[in-house]
């Protein structure tokens, strides 16, 4: 701020606050928040997700992602019968709106609004719901039976009594439990009919 010769911004005609003495030679924040990305997702999400469901589609998630340098915030929405572009294009204005009020991102970005994707990553506790008795793959970070990857039909995911989630699949071999805190990624599987 100013140094001992009182040089700096005083001299220019700046005044101080009345807390900073003129021999103030450091300066300390306190209070610096970082936020992570999930937790700016998780926010954006919670807010916009009703707006969203107002024009009769779903909200699965919002991702913010880096891309070739550049911030992307991306909302992926959903409806039985299929995303058209009037209804990207609808949420895409509805969120820019709204966005431009909370600004929940630091700097630049592009917001885009897209459908799910035919191999999506399931990540919130609706997609298991919404997308039960598809088919899924299930990366594991430690093997269970021998195995680190499980393929099958999407039964949903459960909770026990104590809160633990498993992600539950119909297999040929019948159906298998896996712990959801153990599961890397589970992810949609295209196949063609």
């Amino acid at each position: 701020l100013a140094n001992e010769s009182n040089s700096g911004w005083q001299q220019r005609g700046e005044g101080l606050p009345e807390w900073v003495s003129s021999k103030t030679h450091f300066l300390y924040v306190i209070g610096v928040i970082r936020v992570s990305r999930r937790d700016i997702e998780d926010k954006v999400f919670v807010d916009v997700e009703p707006l969203v469901e107002s024009l009769g589609v779903v909200l699965l998630d919002v991702e913010l992602t880096t891309e070739n340098r550049l911030t992307v915030l991306r909302a992926i929405i959903y409806k039985p019968e299929g995303i058209t572009l009037d209804d990207c294009a609808g949420v895409q204005h509805l969120l820019s709106d709204r966005l431009d009020e909370t600004d929940p991102v630091n700097g630049s970005y592009t917001l885009e609004v897209s459908s799910p994707g035919l191999e999506r990553r399931l990540r919130r506790d609706k997609e298991f719901k919404i997308f039960a008795g598809l088919p899924v793959q299930v990366n594991l970070f430690a093997p269970v039976l021998g195995k680190r990857t499980f393929q099958g039909d999407l039964i949903g995911l459960h909770k026990d009594a104590e809160g633990k989630e498993t992600v539950v699949l119909g297999t040929p071999e019948g159906e298998v439990s896996l712990e959801r805190a153990n599961a890397s990624r589970v992810s949609l599987v295209y196949q063609e009919d």
